[in-house]
């Protein structure tokens, strides 16, 4: 009788029953790769520096040299415009509500813009008068 094998037949069916019952139960772990997600839906992802953090998406693009596609989020608890480029591979979770912030009756949801307005901060705080 090798290690594999139990004594009780019946009793290793049953556990495999169950163990079926419950990963039937399971969500299941969708593949962001092929389906990614959309603009305005809140992400989690997994990074190797700050660990686990979420935020909503920007938009998708390709990487021009090797041509892994980015999601560009901008992170919860950051400050407004901070984005991280995370790879489809290391997101975690998906909310899919992106469709319901962009319709929303009251146009209360979140609208993120990837740019660049350091020039035109840089006027703007020039057109301001010193308060003293």
């Amino acid at each position: 009788m090798n290690a594999t094998t139990t004594t009780n037949p019946a009793l290793s069916y049953r556990a495999e029953g169950y163990a079926a019952k419950y990963f039937a139960k399971q969500p299941k772990q969708r593949d962001f790769v092929m389906l990614p997600p959309q603009a305005l839906d809140r992400i989690t992802f997994n990074t190797p520096d700050d660990g686990v953090l979420a935020g909503y998406v920007s938009v998708i693009r390709q990487h021009l040299g090797n041509g892994q596609k980015f999601a560009w989020v901008e992170l919860d608890n950051e400050l407004a415009g901070q984005f991280r480029g995370v790879p489809l591979a290391d997101i975690l979770t998906c909310d899919d509500a992106g469709d319901l912030r962009r319709n929303t009756a009251n146009r209360k949801a979140r609208r993120l813009c990837l740019g660049d307005y350091s020039g035109n901060l840089s006027v703007e705080m020039g057109k301001r008068e010193p308060r003293s």
